[in-house]
């Protein structure tokens, strides 16, 4: 009898420990199928993000046309470990903004709407994809997934106040020699890195535009991206007919955070800055 209640109970403790540990692998795979599906979607996410946001937001999030997203209150981690300033909001916020995009009063510019439930091309996993990169991928490697410059061979546009085929062959010279057009359209060639520059007059000053391509990385935040509304007469040449004359950048009440911006400092003569700035300052296209 004592030698059955010893093995009743022996088999009670082998069952016992058995479910603990079938439990505790259980547990395990489903934080490894968790990990597993994150990693899928931030891959992917980061493949539609250089397809789609890069030229608004920088290829390292860090703002461009639009504001940063590479910001640590939207990271639930960092270097693996939990971060305390994670802002809990931050997933809808993101997700949301992807969907149904945003306004702005600058001519040509918005944030589109992405969901396909708002006519964009984007389904509910693809922007779960790209909320998921941007809460937990990694920055400096949506490079690898940016397109490459196409059309390089095409013309420049010629603009009101900036025409001459010869004076225009002159300036994509000089945007093919320092490389600007690997990383900017402008017309029907150019990169997709960088913001498109097709319209950039219609958004900056010429001023503006020296003091950024002198030194990108020293332009205050306040003077980037969408922390500059069009307000009060432009100082620069004459708008063409339909399009707004209220085309003077100056600072928006509200900061939108903009980080370090990706665009190098790129060395040229004053005579090849004022040129490139001089055509830049006059490309407006906008009616908006």
């Amino acid at each position: 009898m004592r030698d059955k209640v010893i093995l009743g109970v022996t088999l009670s403790i082998v069952t016992l420990l058995t479910l603990v540990i079938y439990g505790f692998i259980d547990a395990q795979r489903g934080v490894t199928e968790v990990e597993t599906q994150r990693e899928d979607a931030i891959v992917h996410g980061k493949r539609l993000y250089a397809q789609y946001c890069v030229q608004c937001h920088g290829p390292q999030g860090e703002g461009c046309i639009g504001p940063a997203l590479n910001r640590e209150i939207w990271r639930p981690e960092i270097a693996g470990e939990k971060n305390a300033n994670y802002d809990e909001a931050a997933r809808d916020f993101i997700f949301n903004t992807i969907s149904r995009g945003r306004p702005s009063n600058q001519p040509g510019i918005e944030m589109p709407h992405w969901s396909v439930n708002e006519n964009g091309p984007l389904n509910d996993e693809q922007i779960e994809s790209i909320t998921a990169f941007i809460q937990y991928g990694d920055w400096n490697r949506v490079i690898e997934d940016a397109a490459s410059a196409t059309d390089l061979s095409a013309e420049l546009p010629e603009y009101p106040g900036f025409t001459g085929k010869d004076r225009v062959s002159k300036v994509k010279e000089l945007l093919l020699a320092k490389g600007c057009l690997n990383c900017h359209a402008l017309g029907k060639g150019g990169g997709r890195i960088g913001a498109d520059l097709t319209d950039v007059g219609s958004r900056r000053t010429a001023e503006w535009l020296r003091k950024w391509i002198k030194d990108p990385k020293a332009m205050p935040a306040t003077q980037r991206g969408p922390n500059l509304w069009l307000v009060g007469p432009t100082a620069t040449v004459p708008a063409p007919a339909g399009v707004p004359a209220n085309l003077t950048p100056a600072p928006t009440a509200q900061v939108f955070q903009m980080n370090t911006t990706y665009m190098p400092t790129v060395p040229m003569t004053e005579e090849e800055l004022n040129l490139i700035v001089e055509y830049l300052a006059k490309a407006r296209t906008s009616t908006k």
